[in-house]
């Protein structure tokens, strides 16, 4: 359930303060109190207040925890002397009710109003995953490791219970190798971090893919479609030599998250990953089941309550004369024995959701779970142009499977998604909430209230115009609504990389309407120069990454 009030008007009338306390409950553990540090540095941040953690102050802020709300809900409430409580069900639940509280806040240039948004909350999906893409030296490899922490601890005040990322061995030539060692460090020490939070993390890994030498006798054969990549680095796992490789490399992998710990293993057939050879054909009916099975096993054995998704991805493609094979064939090898799974992941490129689930229902009746492509559909360079918010399109994906998901992980490139990352979000938590109305709250607090109507117009206009060479004349009015709602904002407000990569769509939109679709001026060179800086890219892959050059 979802419920709560806010009562009109009232938080323009509220009690602004430059001085916030937050109470924490005495002995109150690691994740508790890392809680209340997310807490006060996002006031901080946001507006001249000064958080205290004793002491006397105009408004105070108590965490607690109290059971019986909920698994992860959490309620707002008052207490006495202008204080606000935020109870969680259980130190997650303290995260996200701090979420709620923070986006129906105000941040302005005499300090902090306390949000006026009363009631009680609980997610309606167990499973809601961000998917972090680790490679081609994007956002998540290249960001310094601070940013990335914090941008995590931003995701989770959304809603987010689980961080989800792939260890990319086609980069590695072994596990010992130094780029693999640095690899390991950076993110196992973001999964520390994560917990240390409140959130699971899991590893995504297609399961014959091996390093980028592998030994050429054990290599798969190329299964068809353009979805379906191929690096020369995938395992036949019919071969026992092969399979044996297999299972010793990711029982090494594994063994390095010991320390952390790992609440999900998905397995992955596809881009990465697969076989067409004749004993693994059809790849997600056979082999990929096979060897799916082998390391689910693994991965249990070796974390406590590990629950294993099994994706679908890349199934029915446009080049099998059998599109429903690996479906059925998923579907009777589940139908025999499905301890080994816990979940199904399911969801296609655009517009498109696999038609067997939507007609036959969920291969062994597992919970479903989606994984919406937020990042690359409709543009390349991919997140080359500014914020890509497409509210609509994902409203639909979403409205298909509402009455059946069990939640999802949206896939991840970098943050110029980061709208489409709190709609999903928002979904997850409560199925029945629109895009629309996670926009308007979004932009209440990551810009301003009395900005936010008209920015809930250029975000229609940015998605009429996503596609490159459909920008129409609306690109020139969505860049003065901007430059009208700039002459509002907070100083902190303007300086964001929120607001910086939400300007400059609006200002690429323009000019490229203006230059009919070519990338030439000062003006373009400068905002993709500055796109390239806020991404971290200066190093990135040219093609799914780094803004566009201006000659």
């Amino acid at each position: 359930m979802a419920g709560g009030q806010s009562i009109p008007g009232a938080q323009r009338e509220g009690q602004t303060s430059a001085l916030i306390r937050i109470v924490i409950p005495q002995g109150a553990g690691v994740v508790l109190r890392n809680v209340a540090a997310v807490l006060a540095r996002q006031i901080s941040e946001r507006c001249d207040a000064k958080v205290a953690l004793a002491g006397d102050a105009p408004v105070t802020v108590e965490l607690a925890v109290e059971p019986g709300i909920g698994a992860e809900g959490f309620h707002v409430t008052d207490g006495p002397k202008s204080t606000v409580r935020i109870v969680g069900n259980d130190e997650p639940g303290v995260l996200y009710g701090v979420g709620k509280f923070l986006r129906t806040s105000l941040y302005g240039r005499r300090g902090f109003t306390p949000g006026t948004w009363r009631g009680t909350s609980v997610p309606k999906c167990p499973f809601r995953a961000i998917y972090l893409a680790t490679h081609f030296n994007n956002f998540y490899e290249a960001a310094p490791a601070e940013e990335l922490k914090h941008y995590v601890e931003e995701l989770a005040l959304w809603g987010y219970n689980t961080i989800l990322i792939h260890f990319p061995t086609w980069q590695f030539d072994s596990l010992s190798d130094a780029e693999a060692q640095k690899w390991l460090g950076r993110f196992k020490a973001l999964f520390a971090h994560a917990k240390r939070h409140g959130l699971r993390v899991g590893l995504l890994q297609a399961p014959n893919q091996g390093y980028k030498t592998p030994p050429a006798d054990l290599r798969g054969v190329k299964v068809p479609g353009h979805r379906r990549g191929n690096f020369g680095v995938n395992l036949c796992a019919s071969k026992p030599e092969a399979k044996e490789l297999l299972i010793r490399m990711y029982d090494e992998l594994l063994d390095e998250f010991k320390d952390v710990g790992l609440d999900y293993f998905q397995l992955w057939p596809y881009d990465e990953g697969g076989c067409a050879c004749e004993q693994c054909r059809p790849w997600g009916a056979r082999g990929f089941v096979g060897i799916s099975r082998e390391l689910a096993g693994l991965a249990r054995a070796k974390f406590n309550g590990c629950k294993i998704v099994l994706s679908t991805w890349g199934f029915e493609n446009e080049n099998d004369a059998n599109p429903d094979g690996e479906w059925v064939g998923l579907a009777n090898a589940l139908d025999e024995d499905k301890s080994w799974a816990d979940y199904i992941m399911a969801d296609g490129h655009d517009d498109y959701f696999p038609k067997y689930v939507l007609e036959k229902g969920v291969p062994g009746d597992l919970p479903l779970v989606n994984f919406p492509e937020i990042s690359m559909f409709g543009m390349t360079p991919w997140g080359g142009y500014g914020a890509n918010p497409t509210p609509a399109h994902f409203q639909m994906l979403w409205d298909r499977i509402k009455h059946q998901a069990a939640g999802g992980a949206p896939y991840s490139e970098g943050i110029y998604e980061d709208l489409n990352k709190a709609i999903c979000a928002q979904f997850y938590w409560s199925p029945g909430r629109q895009a629309e109305d996670t926009v308007k709250e979004y932009l209440a607090y990551e810009f301003s209230p009395d900005g936010a109507e008209d920015l809930l117009e250029v975000v229609r206009i940015f998605e009429r115009n996503h596609r490159r060479n459909r920008i129409s004349a609306d690109a020139t009015r969505a860049f003065d609504i901007v430059k009208s709602v700039e002459t509002k904002l907070t100083e902190q407000v303007r300086r964001s990389w929120r607001w910086r990569i939400f300007y400059l769509r609006a200002l690429v939109d323009k000019e490229m309407y203006e230059r009919e679709g070519e990338l030439q001026g000062e003006a373009l060179r400068e905002a993709f120069q500055e796109l390239t800086r806020i991404y971290h890219a200066e190093n990135s892959h040219s093609m799914p990454i780094k803004p566009p050059q201006v000659e």
